[in-house]
């Protein structure tokens, strides 16, 4: 029975954990995910929440740089994408700015601007769509 009182402090707590759990429901949840994935350094996460055509972009990437290498670098997209990387800036807004099918494009305002991201929906959910970024010289 001493353990009835502490149960209402057990809920919040639980409940505040599942607020930094990943969540790909949501254009704006998938992007606050990314985002903290790359912030904490768990670039795995970050990634897995990359759409596949920007994790396939980034492979091959990758791919030409090990072989102009001559094998000295690996073909790894995850250290490609993430070496060096600076910590991102800090994000105080994400909003829907539009959402037609499976494509929507996310305001983000953080502490050096605002910028707009393309996000796609894949059968795992919304995930950030970064290739026509990467397709640029």
């Amino acid at each position: 029975m001493r353990l009835l009182p502490a149960m209402p402090l057990l809920l919040v707590l639980l409940a505040l954990g599942g607020c930094n759990r990943p969540s790909y429901e949501t254009p704006v949840k998938s992007y606050q995910t990314f985002h903290r994935a790359v912030q904490r350094g768990e670039y795995k996460l970050a990634y897995a929440t990359l759409s596949k055509p920007t994790q396939e972009a980034l492979q091959a990437q990758a791919e030409t740089v090990a072989k102009s290498s001559g094998g000295a670098v690996k073909a790894d997209p995850l250290a490609f994408f993430f070496a060096n990387v600076p910590p991102p800036a800090d994000v105080t807004e994400v909003t829907l700015l539009s959402e037609e099918g499976d494509v929507a494009k996310v305001g983000v305002v953080s502490s050096i601007g605002k910028s707009q991201v393309r996000m796609v929906r894949e059968p795992s959910g919304w995930k950030v769509d970064l290739t026509e970024s990467l397709q640029q010289p």
